[in-house]
C-alpha cells in the first residue's frame, strides 16, 4: 500500500486494523504492527509521492518522477532483503 500512496497514510490506516484483529484473534499485535512499520517504511522510499522527505528533495534536485524512481528502484530493493532478513 506504501508504493501507491505515502507512509504516513499506511501507518496511521493500518495500525488501528491490526490492533483490532489483534484483539479479536488474540495474537499479539507487536510483531505484525513491527512488520508492518518496516514494510511501510521501506515501499516508500520506491516512490516519488511515497515519504514528504522525498517529494522535498526531488522537488529541490529537479528529479522527475520517473528518474526518482529509477534512481531508488536499487536502493529499494536492498533496503526490501535487508529488512527482510532482519525481521
Amino acid at each position: 500500500m506504501a508504493v501507491i500512496t505515502n507512509n504516513d497514510v499506511v501507518v496511521l490506516c493500518l495500525t488501528p486494523i491490526i490492533c483490532i484483529f489483534s484483539d479479536t484473534t488474540g495474537a499479539d499485535a507487536e510483531p505484525f504492527l513491527i512488520a508492518m512499520f518496516i514494510a511501510a517504511n521501506t515501499a516508500s522510499m520506491a516512490l516519488f509521492i511515497g515519504n514528504p522527505t522525498n517529494i522535498i528533495v526531488a522537488e529541490a534536485n529537479d528529479i522527475s518522477f520517473l528518474s526518482y524512481s529509477a534512481w531508488m528502484g536499487l536502493p529499494f530493493l536492498g533496503a526490501a532483503v535487508a529488512g527482510i532478513a532482519v525481521y
